[in-house]
């Protein structure tokens, strides 16, 4: 277990000082989102346009960059919506991307529930998850890379809808990308947050680690979802969440992958400030794995 960050958190940058930004803020391991055509668009190649993972050559390109840079991908994130009406489009692309982290080396490949059509019910963008995530399992089955469902937006966010897709879909493969800022974005108590990882660290493939800080009345009841996200989203070091608890929680299921941080709150600090908070949210778990 050690810990990444999503290549996202660093956007913007050419390739030279994007790599100097990852050695500056101590991780080796990046999430590598790629997009619809294939692209990786906030990781890119010296002439700044974006590494591409369309096909097998081009994979082994950005791992050979990624190798000579002494940088591993931990997972690759993907927006995929499979309620839309390309939901075949969207099968596809998870196939291919599926099959590029395995060129990569990357454990995990974090799939989307969200419904962005939101005249779709939740029992439906379930179902249609599961049967898509289902086609694209057993497509990958010789990869040997997982898929991490992200618990993300507000469907995906209640333990029905994730225990629902689990039972449809018993596929060893299939897990979560459990990010523990989404549930208590959606609401739920600090204390009922802790319970909600214990509960899926076992099914984790991958994670997404960021943080809020209420105050404690307000951490301590049910909320609205997204309460006061812009306002109290924070870097890790600065929220509510114990971060040794959750990684003792996460270690004990037997949880020994990357840490991925995900900050959503870095519009909040000057873009020069950005990856000192980065690093210190980077020690700030380390720390907590020592401790734990």
């Amino acid at each position: 277990m050690d810990v990444a960050i999503r290549d996202a958190m660093l956007p913007g940058l050419d390739s030279r000082s994007f790599f100097q930004a990852l050695r500056h803020a101590g991780v080796s391991a990046i999430e590598v989102e790629v997009a619809p055509d294939y692209s990786t668009p906030h990781l890119r190649a010296d002439d700044g346009t974006p590494f591409s993972v369309a096909d097998a050559p081009s994979a082994r390109r950005l791992r050979a960059r990624l190798d000579a840079e002494g940088v591993g991908a931990c997972a690759l994130l993907i927006a995929n919506d499979f309620t839309s009406a390309n939901a075949d489009g969207h099968v596809e692309w998870a196939v291919n991307v599926t099959r590029a982290a395995a060129e990569l080396g990357a454990a995990a490949v974090r799939v989307d529930p969200l419904a962005r059509d939101k005249s779709v019910n939740a029992s439906e963008a379930r179902d249609r998850f599961a049967r898509a995530t289902e086609r694209v399992l057993r497509r990958t089955a010789d990869t040997g890379v997982d898929l991490g469902m992200e618990n993300h937006g507000s469907y995906a966010n209640d333990p029905m809808f994730l225990d629902a897709v689990l039972a449809a879909v018993p596929d060893p493969r299939l897990g979560l990308t459990l990010d523990t800022g989404n549930f208590y974005w959606f609401g739920f108590p600090l204390e009922g947050v802790y319970e909600l990882i214990e509960k899926y660290a076992p099914a984790a493939k991958h994670t997404h680690l960021k943080s809020i800080n209420y105050p404690p009345d307000v951490a301590r009841r049910k909320r609205e979802v997204g309460h006061a996200y812009g306002e109290c989203c924070c870097a890790l070091h600065e929220g509510n969440l114990d971060l040794r608890r959750v990684v003792k929680v996460l270690r004990d299921a037997g949880y020994d992958r990357d840490l991925c941080v995900e900050d959503e709150s870095l519009f909040k600090h000057a873009p020069e400030n950005r990856v000192d908070v980065l690093r210190r949210e980077v020690e700030a778990l380390r720390g907590a794995m020592g401790a734990s």
